[in-house]
């Protein structure tokens, strides 16, 4: 519950910045803007190789090799998002020229070799609190990035920069990484416990982990979460290039809306896999608890957002609320079946069930980058919103058929 009322706490603070940032910025400036930030989000996000859920894995069970553990996977993370923002950097011209033109090579350049490893430090911290069992700490410092980006924004403002949303960001960023590693410098578990009294010399709680399991677990999972988020965190660089920056702008603020109801399940996911990777045999249970906790939150926030949506992205701006409201309304109803999609990915993790791990986000992110691209030229950026409610609706019904029909062989 610590990791849904960050999420919370995230979006709400989330939904005033880009208030804000709509207000004192252009809608163009918005768009692009926004794009940078998905962009980097998406790089950060897929440079950490999926290491922040086999922390949540194996962390619990690593024993006195847990910090060891912790600090190899984030100096394997942070090695690999320089190279991956540096690439990106690079090729620029290819996959994201309205970007290059705007703000040019040498500015892009060092602004993805900076905040791709910072993001991915950002979001791995999330992830070792929530194994070592501190995850009350995670809201407290989303809380904080929240507050201080908006803080910085206007300091952006003043400076007369158009990247002020991007640098805001990743300023934010840059501090609450310092501090978060400063706090886990204490919080994390010593290398060398003392022994349990009456335990035998040498002996350590939990089970030795190798790099091997690590990378066994990882090859699977990571497959499946860069299919994820690319179309989470890439789909706004294909509203910018096939519609422009102003749809780009009105897609990324009904999407920062709408996807504060995705995380609900995805920070009961993780408590899933923290609580239940040493002793999976209570996930039937807790899977069950799990889904319906998440409807309990998810479903009456969709009945307010879905017809509400006109007024609420009139926070925004008159043009985000005229072009805008059927898009937010059909992302927030894809809400609903993301919860059944995404619990059975956190089941499948638990489980170590590979195919599963990738078969699922992997046909979403098909399903919806193919139906966004079909559906935007003659619907619109409310294309990408039909295309989101029927991937999410069609992968829900497929998940729950199958489970009907193995109960069925197993009552047979």
């Amino acid at each position: 519950m610590a990791l849904v009322i960050s999420s919370g706490l995230t979006s709400g603070v989330g939904l005033l910045y880009w208030v804000v940032a709509a207000r004192l910025f252009d809608h163009a400036t918005v768009g692009l803007n926004s794009a940078a930030v998905s962009a980097m989000t998406l790089l950060g996000t897929a440079a950490h190789l999926n290491l922040g859920n086999a922390m949540l894995r194996f962390v619990p069970m690593a024993g006195s090799g847990a910090r060891a553990l912790i600090l190899r996977c984030n100096l394997i993370a942070s090695l690999a998002a320089v190279m991956i923002g540096l690439v990106f950097a690079l090729g620029a011209g290819w996959w994201a020229p309205d970007l290059l033109a705007a703000v040019g090579f040498p500015a892009l350049l060092v602004f993805f070799v900076v905040s791709t490893p910072v993001w991915t430090l950002f979001v791995l911290q999330d992830s070792i609190m929530t194994a070592i069992k501190r995850a009350t700490a995670v809201p407290m410092k989303n809380l904080v990035f929240s507050v201080l980006k908006i803080v910085l924004l206007g300091a952006a403002v003043g400076m007369g920069t158009e990247s002020g949303i991007a640098v805001s960001w990743v300023v934010g960023t840059v501090l609450c990484v310092v501090g978060g590693v400063l706090w886990l410098a204490r919080a994390m578990p010593p290398a060398h416990p003392p022994t349990p009294t009456g335990a035998p010399t040498g002996s350590v709680a939990g089970s030795a982990v190798s790099l091997r399991d690590v990378a066994g677990f990882v090859r699977y999972d990571y497959a499946g979460n860069v299919c994820w988020q690319v179309v989470v965190f890439g789909l706004p660089l294909v509203v910018l290039a096939l519609a422009g920056p102003e749809a780009a702008a009105t897609y990324g603020i009904a999407w920062q809306i709408a996807f504060a109801l995705y995380l609900v399940i995805n920070g009961m996911g993780q408590s899933l896999v923290a609580h239940l990777s040493a002793d999976p045999s209570g996930l039937g249970a807790a899977m069950r608890s799990m889904v319906v906790k998440s409807f309990t939150l998810v479903v009456p926030a969709v009945v307010v957002i879905a017809p509400g949506s006109y007024l609420l992205l009139s926070l925004f701006g008159s043009e985000y609320a005229a072009t805008g409201s059927l898009l937010l309304a059909l992302l927030a109803l894809s809400a609903i079946p993301n919860v059944i999609t995404q619990a059975a990915v956190w089941a499948a993790r638990v489980q170590r069930r590979g195919a599963l791990q990738i078969a699922i986000p992997a046909t979403l992110a098909v399903a919806v980058m193919v139906g966004t691209a079909i559906l935007m030229p003659s619907l619109g950026v409310t294309g990408a919103g039909v295309a989101w409610l029927g991937a999410q609706t069609l992968a829900a019904a497929a998940i729950l058929l199958a489970r009907l029909r193995s109960r069925r062989r197993a009552a047979n």
